[in-house]
C-alpha cells in the first residue's frame, strides 16, 4: 500500500501527533485532579478543550501549507474549524488508538470523554455513533484521517480570506490526493471517497450543537471564561 499512497499524503501524515494528544490529554485530567476531593466535571471539560484548542493552533500553525498563510487568516480557518476538528479528532482516536468511553480519576471520580467528544452535549451520542459506524465500514484510516482534516482546516468557503486562491488550491490538491488513495489502496470499498466527504456535514452537525452548548454555558455565567476557548466560541458570532 506504501507505494501507492500519492506523495502529498505522506506530507501530511508527518503532521500528526497522536502519542502527544493522548499524553497531554491525560496528563492534565491527572494533574488537575491530584489530591482533590471533588472536580466540577463542567468545568474540566472545558479546560480540557481549551488544551486541545492551543494544541490545535500549534499544530495548524506548524503544517504544511497553512504555516504559509497570514495570521489573519490562519485565525479565520482555525475559527471555522476547531469544533469540527476536535469532534474528528476524538474518532480518529476512538477508531485507531482505541481511547475509552470514560477515563477514572486519582480523586476517584471518572471523566467523560465521550462527552468531551460531544463538546458536552450527551444527546448527539446517536449520530456520533452513526458517523463512527460508516466510517468503520469504509475503512476510514489514517491517511482518510489526515486528509479530512485539512480539508475541514482549508475551507475556502470561509468568509473574508485575503489568499481565497491559495486556501481553494490547497483544498483541491488535498481532495484530489484523498480521491487517488482511495481509488489506489481501496478499489474493494465502493464510492470510498464520496462517502467520506458525505459524513462531514454531520460532523458539523455534532460540533455546531456542541458550540451552541457551550457558549449557552458560558453567557448564563456556567463556563469560566478569559479562555481560548470562549474567544473562538464569541468569533464565530461576530
Amino acid at each position: 500500500m506504501g507505494g501507492k499512497m500519492p506523495p502529498l499524503i505522506r506530507d501530511l501524515l508527518t503532521s500528526l501527533e497522536d502519542k502527544e494528544w493522548q499524553h497531554s490529554l491525560f496528563s492534565l485530567l491527572q494533574n488537575q485532579t491530584y489530591n482533590q476531593c471533588e472536580v466540577d466535571l463542567f468545568e474540566l471539560l472545558c479546560k480540557v478543550l481549551d488544551q486541545n484548542l492551543f494544541a490545535q493552533v500549534d499544530w495548524a500553525r506548524n503544517s504544511i501549507f497553512f504555516k504559509d498563510l497570514k495570521v489573519d487568516d490562519q485565525m479565520k480557518l482555525l475559527q471555522h474549524s476547531w469544533s469540527d476538528m476536535l469532534v474528528l479528532d476524538h474518532l480518529h482516536h476512538r477508531l485507531h488508538s482505541h481511547l475509552p468511553d470514560d477515563a477514572p480519576l486519582p480523586n476517584g471520580q471518572k471523566f467523560d470523554l465521550l462527552a468531551l467528544a460531544l463538546l458536552g452535549v450527551p444527546a448527539s451520542i446517536d449520530r456520533f455513533n452513526d458517523i463512527s459506524l460508516k466510517l468503520q465500514e469504509i475503512k476510514f484510516d489514517v491517511a482518510d484521517y489526515i486528509c479530512l482534516k485539512f480539508l475541514l482546516l482549508l475551507n475556502p468557503d470561509v468568509k473574508s480570506l485575503m489568499s481565497r486562491k491559495h486556501v481553494q488550491e490547497t483544498h483541491d490538491h488535498v481532495q484530489q490526493s484523498l480521491l487517488t488513495y482511495c481509488i489506489n489502496c481501496y478499489p474493494q470499498v465502493q464510492e470510498k471517497f464520496t462517502k467520506l466527504l458525505t459524513i462531514l456535514p454531520d460532523l458539523r452537525q455534532v460540533a455546531a450543537r456542541g458550540e451552541d452548548y457551550l457558549y449557552y454555558k458560558h453567557i448564563n455565567g456556567g463556563a469560566p471564561t478569559q479562555t481560548l476557548l470562549m474567544e473562538m466560541l464569541h468569533a464565530k458570532r461576530k
